[in-house]
């Protein structure tokens, strides 16, 4: 086997646009994540009727179904009835819809490792309960569940189906139509 150097180079800036894809993606699902884990994780920690049962199905329902069924259900089922995406925005969604539930329940973590001491003399130096989540709990919360938000994050890079999609059929396109790949036989 050698190693085809010149095939390599030409098929190179297909690579480097796939590359820019997954980064692309990365970033709106991560961004997305953390918002829908920040509303989840209030609601469940706070225990907000009419909300919270909801949040515990979605949380169950993303964290036990594979990713590929819900991108699929995103790209295929919804154009069933009329609501056609494509399919970087179904990539978006589907793992914004999964790794929100993950972000949740770092989130809710952080939330309940703050002990209720700091709430109670956030309230008695005459901070409403709003300004006293802003200011005193969510930023320890927040340290406290950094580590986990950082390893749902690297994950992403796992479940990316965009740019794996991108890269894979960028190596077969281009295989397939001279029939060379990286590595030939003598």
């Amino acid at each position: 086997m050698v190693m085809n150097w010149q095939y390599i180079w030409n098929v190179t800036p297909r690579f480097v646009d796939a590359t820019f894809i997954t980064l692309e993606l990365s970033f709106w699902a991560i961004v997305l994540s953390l918002l829908v884990g920040f509303f989840c994780a209030v609601v469940t920690t706070y225990k907000i009727r009419m909300l919270n049962s909801v949040v515990k199905f979605y949380i169950e329902l993303s964290r036990n179904t594979p990713l590929l069924i819900q991108v699929f259900f995103l790209y295929f089922g919804l154009s069933k009835v009329g609501l056609k995406l494509d399919g970087f925005t179904c990539a978006i969604i589907g793992l914004a819809f999964l790794g929100g539930s993950y972000m949740a329940e770092a989130i809710r973590g952080g939330l309940e490792a703050i002990s209720r001491g700091q709430l109670e003399s956030a309230l008695s130096l005459g901070l409403t309960p709003v300004q006293a989540f802003r200011y005193v709990l969510f930023p320890q919360a927040f340290a406290i569940a950094t580590p986990a938000i950082g390893a749902n994050s690297l994950i992403f890079n796992e479940r990316n189906l965009g740019g794996q999609r991108d890269c894979h059929c960028g190596v077969n396109v281009y295989g397939k139509r001279d029939y060379r790949y990286g590595l030939q036989n003598e």
